[in-house]
């Protein structure tokens, strides 16, 4: 991969974790919108986006029949979590599946030094969703308790 591909690759993966944080830090609605709500589809869309960019990486040989199962059980609990609606539930099932799709790029990635790159940013990037949802979650349980 060209440096120049790799560094918009780079940016576009910190950006994608920058919704997560706004919309954490935005007030409960705007424009009559709750922000909660949205920080969950927002999840679900990433997640289900994440799961499809394995399954491309399976079906053109570059992976293993694991990945392949996975990638589809990923996206359908990305949808699950939005039949569950914004919930404590939902964020949970959510920053595991997070945590789950970040292993499966372990695994996948394993020995490939030329990948060594792309695994640090998923590791940080995934730290950094992670924290909102840890944000999130106690908003959620605080708004749930009181």
């Amino acid at each position: 991969m060209n440096t120049t591909t790799r560094n918009v690759a780079t940016a576009l993966t910190y950006m994608g974790a920058l919704p997560f944080w706004l919309l954490t830090l935005a007030p409960e609605t705007v424009l009559g919108v709750n922000t909660a709500s949205v920080f969950l589809l927002y999840g679900a869309i990433i997640s289900s986006f994440m799961a499809g960019a394995q399954w491309g990486t399976e079906i053109r040989g570059r992976g293993d029949l694991l990945s392949t199962v996975t990638s589809n059980v990923f996206a359908l609990v990305a949808f699950l979590t939005l039949m569950l609606g914004l919930s404590v539930t939902a964020l949970l099932m959510q920053m595991v599946l997070f945590g789950c799709l970040l292993l499966d790029d372990y695994r996948s990635l394993a020995g490939r030094d030329d990948q060594r790159w792309y695994w640090k940013l998923r590791l940080r990037v995934t730290v950094i969703v992670a924290g909102a949802y840890c944000v999130m979650l106690i908003d959620r349980a605080v708004a749930v308790s009181g």
